[in-house]
């Protein structure tokens, strides 16, 4: 009789037997450090197109310089209203930098003007030729351009006037016949003579009777005894404030200027 231990069979696996289970895919973790993601390659560059060369400057300069600008024609444009005048009225004369302040006689434009060489001094409302013809400038050398009102001194300011004053009193009969012997009123209660300095409203009608007595002024003369008033000086002195305030209104300077014959 066997003993029961013997009967017993255990039936062991043979660790040597191969794995005959299914694959998986499961891996195993990596260990260690992790490998670098492979750098990106750059692109290769593109290849620049070849400068093109220079085209040589048609005037023939050279160097990397700018080209310079043509300069612009000396003297004032042909349209310039100092060169519609022959004439003008000194206002003041800088010896030192050789130029005029004048008031053009075609339409009162205040200018400068430069003299010529050992120019003698020209007094205030002298008469002056600044024309085209250059055989008759026996004192203007050249036309500068316009005298800006803002920079003028306060004795060229204070002149303007005296210098006017020249111009209305050898026109007298074009000033006489185109304002003294015509004015009416602007407005019911404005008279053209209140424009003139010192003339209120009542002296206004002074005016008019005076003239309707004698038929209308033949000479300053006569309206300056009639009216008891220097007639030129008022007139010049009113295109000064014309021409020194452009917004005055109105503006008798433009209305009686220029001279006619």
């Amino acid at each position: 009789m066997s003993s029961p231990g013997r009967d017993r069979r255990v039936n062991i696996p043979n660790r040597k037997a191969k794995d005959t289970s299914s694959p998986t895919s499961w891996k195993a973790p990596a260990y260690g450090r992790p490998q670098p993601a492979p750098k990106a390659q750059p692109e290769p560059r593109q290849q620049r197109a070849p400068r093109q060369q220079r085209q040589p400057r048609k005037d023939g300069g050279g160097g990397r310089g700018r080209q310079q600008r043509p300069r612009a024609p000396q003297g004032l444009p042909k349209d310039h209203p100092l060169r519609a005048s022959s004439w003008a009225r000194v206002v003041e004369h800088d010896l030192g930098d050789k130029v005029l302040v004048v008031v053009a006689e075609q339409d009162g434009t205040l200018g400068r003007v430069g003299t010529v060489e050992n120019a003698e001094f020209q007094a205030v409302g002298e008469r002056v030729y600044i024309g085209e013809d250059r055989s008759k400038r026996t004192v203007v050398d050249r036309l500068l351009g316009f005298a800006k009102v803002e920079r003028l001194s306060p004795t060229a300011r204070e002149q303007v006037s005296t210098a006017l004053s020249e111009l209305v009193s050898a026109n007298a009969n074009h000033f006489l016949k185109g304002f003294y012997n015509v004015a009416g009123p602007i407005n019911r209660k404005t008279h053209a003579f209140q424009l003139l300095n010192g003339v209120g409203p009542k002296k206004a009608e002074e005016m008019v009777e005076a003239r309707a007595s004698a038929g209308g002024f033949a000479t300053f003369e006569a309206l300056n005894e009639a009216c008891g008033i220097d007639g030129a000086s008022a007139l010049a002195h009113r295109f000064a404030e014309e021409l020194l305030d452009r917004n005055l209104q109105p503006r008798l300077v433009e209305m009686l200027l220029p001279v006619k014959a």
